[in-house]
């Protein structure tokens, strides 16, 4: 057997060099290939489902900022709750809690917040014919509020997208600039994150109860943008009743405490009234549900602008240059490790580079950058394994005649290099030849003879690769082949008695096909021994084989010539007898004379009869 090396290249990079296609071809592909990344990194960033994953990588990471404590600002707005135990205390329907909420105005016309929001969406008309005076005492509070602090009141829009009027009264006390809509803005998964100062419809633009109010805090709100959930704390509330209370009460140290110089936001708190999924938890009075009250969302929004301002979305050129950079890792995948290593790095820093940018005021979308790193890579990959598997099937068509499948396998996976150093192996070694092949190839032609050993080898070659076995090499009508070597068995020496008889049976089913073509039968000889040897190359740098050298090699060899003379046409030595199952009828043959070493005890096997096959 002959396996030829270039420098420091397996059989598999030499036979890929002949056998590959055109390296101009391979790159055309790979540009091809990363040119299709770029474009499926496009049309991902287009679909539904990069926002969706944006939306859910976002979370994590406000969630992330707050356990590490990077977003924490001041308390922030202040809220006032209408729970359920102020349906229990105010027994009257909402809409005729004007007197209430009168009272409220006036404890914050006493407490003087920098900035009152009410998300309480107020009646549209009069109800004094059900309360007499109810409407009087909602607005002198409103106007002795209004006389005192900045105020916001909720309008909705009805469900033909037109602006829900309040009652005139209300209206005109408060002002337009002192309305705004009460609606959010959620994601298509239904997670409000960002805010909008203006909604826009068919029917017109309608300012929103955050844009309104941070026009009343003189805050610039922007075209709007991300809600920076990372900031502040979770969010307490103050029951309606309570502050309602302190007024009645005149313990002004109460609402001075609680509310002078802070925004105040007045909404419900109910379980199942104007629930929103938000990405944190916000309310401290439920921790861990993140499924809250609608008042939440404008309180966390007046806290982002107040804090600096909602979070933008980085440029679209700043993401195209990471969607570049993540699609450069396709020129990595023929290198697994080197870019496995560099994904990872790559995953790290930009999600580590991103929660940087989110602290700074900055959203990237970070599931397009993944995708395309991913994609890239393990694109990358299954190419090379597609080649790979490509070229091994042409190597195994084109080499596979030259070399055992055992030993090309090993090359392949790179089990066998050759720089690799001889190690000793513990193996059977197997040697055959045919009986007075010399005396008749002199008498027939060249061709004839070729033929005829083309069929023989053809069935001993098969006999030793079924039972694991490697053909190191042919001499001339010789054959020497391991066990054990390059890839280890479990028993060896049972292997290659196995591998012996099979040749012995397969000779007697070739020679009834020559016999039947006036062919004269053939008769071989098998010797085995089992002992310690040294696989690696053998040869020069520029051509070499990987063989077995030692001395049970060199006894093997003898072994077999002692099948001349014994009359024994599988012999071997007592150290493969003793690694047989006990099943076999070996003749004791005693200790033989071997040339070159001290003498070897011997034993023999033949066919038995019965088991001979019939003609």
């Amino acid at each position: 057997m002959e396996v030829r090396f270039h420098s420091n290249a397996s059989l598999s990079r030499f036979a890929i060099s002949r056998l590959a296609p055109a390296t101009v071809t391979r790159g055309r592909t790979l540009l091809a290939g990363f040119m299709a990344v770029l474009a499926a990194a496009t049309l991902y960033q287009l679909s539904p489902l990069s926002g969706y994953l944006d939306g859910k990588l976002l979370d994590s990471q406000f969630r992330q900022l707050r356990s590490m404590g990077l977003g924490s600002v001041d308390a922030g707005p202040v809220i006032v709750g209408i729970n359920e135990r102020t349906f229990k205390r105010f027994r009257e329907p909402l809409a005729l809690w004007h007197a209430h909420l009168g009272a409220f105005l006036d404890a914050m016309a006493a407490a003087r917040p920098s900035l009152l929001i009410m998300d309480v969406v107020l009646p549209d008309r009069s109800y004094d014919f059900v309360a007499p005076g109810s409407d009087r005492a909602l607005l002198a509070g409103l106007l002795r509020a209004k006389k005192a602090i900045p105020i916001v009141l909720a309008r909705t829009i009805d469900e033909r997208a037109r602006n829900r009027a309040l009652f005139v009264p209300i209206a005109s006390v408060a002002g337009p600039r002192s309305l705004g809509l009460a609606l959010v803005d959620p994601d298509a998964d239904g997670t409000v994150r960002r805010m909008r100062p203006l909604f826009v419809t068919k029917k017109g633009q309608f300012q929103t109860l955050v844009g309104r109010a941070a026009e009343r805090l003189e805050v610039k709100p922007g075209p709007g943008g991300f809600i920076n959930y990372a900031l502040g704390a979770a969010y307490p509330y103050v029951p309606i009743q309570r502050v309602i209370d302190w007024y009645r009460k005149g313990d002004q140290d109460a609402l001075d405490q609680a509310f002078r110089g802070k925004p105040v936001l007045l909404g419900a708190i109910l379980p199942f009234t104007d629930r929103h999924r938000l990405p944190v938890a916000l309310a401290a009075w439920e921790p861990g549900n993140r499924r809250l009250p609608g008042v939440l969302i404008h309180a966390q929004a007046l806290r982002s602008l107040l804090a600096g301002g909602l979070l933008r979305k980085a440029p679209a050129t700043a993401v195209g240059v990471l969607l570049l950079i993540a699609a450069l890792l396709w020129w990595l995948g023929d290198r697994p490790r080197l870019g496995l290593a560099v994904l990872g790095a790559v995953l790290v820093a930009v999600w580590g580079g991103d929660l940087y940018a989110l602290a700074h005021g900055w959203v990237v979308p970070l599931s397009g950058v993944l995708f395309t790193a991913t994609l890239a890579l393990f694109g990358r990959f299954g190419l090379e394994g597609g080649w790979s598997f490509i070229d091994r099937r042409r190597m195994k068509a084109s080499f596979g005649r030259y070399v055992s499948p055992n030993v090309l396998d090993q090359i392949l996976t790179g089990g066998i290099r050759p720089e690799m150093h001889g190690e000793r192996r513990r193996v059977c070694v197997l040697f055959s030849d045919i009986r007075r092949f010399t005396t008749r190839s002199e008498h027939q032609p060249p061709e004839a003879i070729i033929a005829l050993l083309n069929d023989y080898f053809e069935e001993m070659t098969a006999a030793v690769h079924e039972h694991g076995g490697t053909v190191d090499k042919f001499i001339g009508d010789g054959m020497m082949a391991f066990f054990g070597a390059p890839n280890p068995r479990p028993n060896p020496a049972r292997d290659a008695f196995a591998s012996g008889k099979e040749m012995l049976a397969r000779l007697e089913s070739l020679n009834e096909r020559l016999a039947a073509k006036g062919i004269e039968p053939l008769r071989i000889g098998v010797g085995l021994h089992l002992g310690e040897v040294v696989i690696g190359h053998v040869g020069s740098h520029r051509r070499h084989e990987y063989t077995a050298i030692g001395d049970a090699v060199n006894t093997a060899s003898r072994l077999e010539g002692l099948t001349k003379t014994l009359g024994y046409p599988l012999v071997c030595s007592a150290a493969v007898a003793a690694e047989l199952d006990g099943n076999e009828i070996l003749a004791d043959l005693g200790e033989q004379p071997v040339k070159g070493r001290a003498p070897v005890a011997v034993l023999g096997w033949r066919p038995h009869p019965a088991t001979r096959r019939s003609g």
